[in-house]
């Protein structure tokens, strides 16, 4: 009687131990099919960074009309001329407008060239309560620029949106860096500025 005891343990021994084998084969199966889907999963997940990075510079930016500053005054908002987003001043034609605040009446000149622009930084926080928002240009514009600002000395200049004065700067030096930082007083107009500067085309 021990012994049938004994072969019947050592029979359910053996099954046991065939399951587990089979358990153990199947195991390796699926970790192996998981180790091949891996790299697939891993590329599929790859592949959407390379093509959503090159999409960024995709976002195309107005062009910057500059034009000369004749004139400028204080004014009163009251006192601004009208201006239509929807119907802009004909480049070749002078214009009278005001600056984002409505505090500075200009005549300008028609445009002098249009500024292309690549990117519109958010704005940062200088000493003496200032802010600046820095403007990069395309290549084509950088060239454009640092010619026009070294054939122009202490000109004053407006750069313009929606018919409307975003700053108008003095040339004091020639710019070949590419680049044109303007700046406010005050952060809600720091983004205003750059929100009206880096508009989407």
């Amino acid at each position: 009687m021990a012994r049938k005891h004994a072969t019947e343990s050592t029979g359910a021994l053996v099954a046991r131990m065939a399951s587990l084998i089979a358990l153990g084969a199947a195991m390796c199966g699926c970790h192996s099919t998981q180790h091949q889907a891996s790299p697939t999963t891993t590329t599929t997940t790859a592949t959407p960074p390379a093509t959503t990075q090159p999409a960024a510079p995709a976002v195309h930016i107005q062009p910057l009309p500059v034009r000369p500053v004749q004139k400028s005054q204080p004014t009163t908002p009251d006192k601004c001329p009208a201006t239509n987003p929807n119907a802009p001043a004909a480049p070749a034609n002078g214009l009278i407008t005001c600056d984002l605040a409505r505090t500075t009446r200009y005549t300008l000149g028609p445009e002098a060239m249009r500024l292309g622009l690549t990117h519109v930084d958010a704005p940062k926080s200088l000493t003496a309560g200032f802010y600046e928002v820095l403007l990069t240009l395309d290549p084509p514009s950088v060239t454009a620029w640092a010619s026009f600002t070294g054939a122009h000395p202490h000109d004053h200049v407006a750069f313009i949106r929606d018919d409307l004065v975003l700053e108008a700067p003095m040339i004091e030096e020639q710019v070949s860096s590419g680049q044109i930082a303007l700046t406010t007083q005050t952060v809600q107009a720091a983004d205003q500025l750059a929100q009206m500067a880096g508009r989407p085309a």
